[in-house]
């Protein structure tokens, strides 16, 4: 009798639903609702719609973890996917993970307005299956900060997205068994890709991406904290204070926002940045500077003593490799660390640090650190034709090689369409 209790009690806890378990032994239940199904039509303004972009999405509910790592919150994320696989008029060829670069604004998120840059993937070519989640901070917490740059807390969220995917994607009778597995970010996405490559390779043995395609992103936040500082220059000012706000709220930081931030900033944080009433680009021009030293005060300037030291460390504590990083990257996964050498919005040399890491770590890596331009237009362009390619290197497929390339030459030709709408 004590035996066979042994063996139900073994079974009852192993058993579920669910697939994986998450860092802390997952002890709530992601509890999936499936709350909209909806068509999209993506980038339609470059040139006469040349990019033809019509993709349908699969919009769900989850209950993740806030920024205490333990509190349960109910998420939002979203599956997108080309007409014929949602269809099933053809069969997928890939999962991939979508992680969402800097936003700033109500609606800012892949299942609401932000869809231009997903859409990207989903072109009628590769049949991609494209997860992403809306994080903490909006949707359904869009009255609380953001976590925005908080690697572990983004990436528990994302992994209880994907699985949250799986469980819908099964449900619906996708063909997903076998695929290869992609997570890409670009900018913070990128950042949050290696966050949560991280994590799988720390906690979630059963999950293997076959490649992690991170662009432009603030790997070593304090290589950029240092280099906005010594340079005194930002192409993209607000992104320092989105990140010193983030951390600020998230971890609740002992310092009060005039300690590191100079007038008009410092007494208009809750209505430019904790509102959500301004998009990254409203920001930088109430903020109408590109000067550090006009935003930061100089103690904030001082990243070796003082309030800007106790930020520096907490960056340091956050960041993704430099000094104190020592996790070991799958060997199995192929890496692509891409970083314009023209980028205003933050010093390539974040990329080349990360890149390094994953060499020094034995991994197999991919780089281009050439100058293809600034962070948006063609760096952007050039992260996301890269790393389309990288796929279909992985998925075998030349045909869709020369389909991409002969695509990305055309979209280079409208860049300033592109410009147009925002990306």
């Amino acid at each position: 009798m004590l035996l066979l209790t042994m063996c139900t009690c073994i079974i009852t806890s192993c058993s579920s639903d669910e697939p994986g378990n998450g860092k802390q032994n997952r002890d709530y239940d992601l509890d999936v609702k499936v709350v909209q199904t909806r068509s999209c039509h993506a980038l339609k303004d470059v040139k006469d719609d040349i990019l033809n972009l019509h993709f349908n999405q699969i919009i769900f509910e989850y209950t993740s973890v806030g920024p205490d790592m333990k509190t349960p919150v109910r998420l939002t994320g979203v599956i997108s996917m080309n007409p014929a696989v949602f269809n099933k008029e053809a069969a997928p060829r890939a999962l991939m993970f979508y992680n969402e670069f800097t936003t700033a604004k109500h609606g800012e998120r892949t299942s609401q307005n932000e869809i231009d840059d997903v859409g990207f993937y989903m072109n009628k070519f590769q049949n991609l299956i494209a997860i992403s989640s809306d994080l903490y901070g909006w949707t359904l917490t869009e009255d609380k900060p953001q976590a925005y740059c908080c690697p572990e807390i983004t990436a528990q969220e994302s992994i209880d997205c994907w699985d949250a995917a799986m469980i819908v994607l099964k449900d619906q009778g996708y063909a997903i068994e076998g695929l290869h597995k992609f997570n890409v970010g670009y900018s913070s996405g990128g950042f949050s890709a290696i966050a949560l490559q991280r994590y799988v390779d720390e906690y979630r043995p059963d999950l293997h991406w076959d490649l992690t395609a991170a662009g432009a992103a603030p790997f070593d936040i304090c290589t950029i904290y240092e280099n906005f500082v010594e340079s005194d220059f930002s192409g993209y000012i607000c992104a320092l204070p989105l990140m010193i706000v983030a951390y600020k709220e998230t971890y609740h930081m002992d310092f009060s926002y005039s300690d590191v931030f100079k007038e008009p900033l410092a007494s208009h944080i809750q209505e430019w940045i904790l509102s959500k009433d301004y998009g990254t680009w409203d920001i930088n021009g109430l903020i109408g500077t590109e000067k550090i030293s006009d935003v930061l005060t100089p103690a904030a300037c001082n990243y070796k003593s003082g309030v800007g030291k106790m930020v520096y460390d907490k960056f340091r504590s956050n960041s993704l490799c430099g000094p104190g990083q020592n996790w070991q990257p799958s060997k199995d996964t192929k890496y692509f660390i891409m970083h314009s050498s023209g980028d205003l919005y933050m010093n390539y040399l974040a990329g080349v640090e990360m890149a390094d890491y994953l060499k020094s770590k034995g991994c197999q890596v991919e780089t281009d650190f050439d100058d293809t331009g600034n962070h948006v237009y063609y760096g952007l362009l050039t992260f996301t034709g890269g790393t389309m390619l990288r796929m279909e290197e992985i998925l075998n497929s030349n045909d869709n090689v020369t389909r991409i390339k002969e695509l990305f030459d055309q979209v280079k030709g409208y860049i300033s369409d592109l410009n147009g709408i925002g990306l």
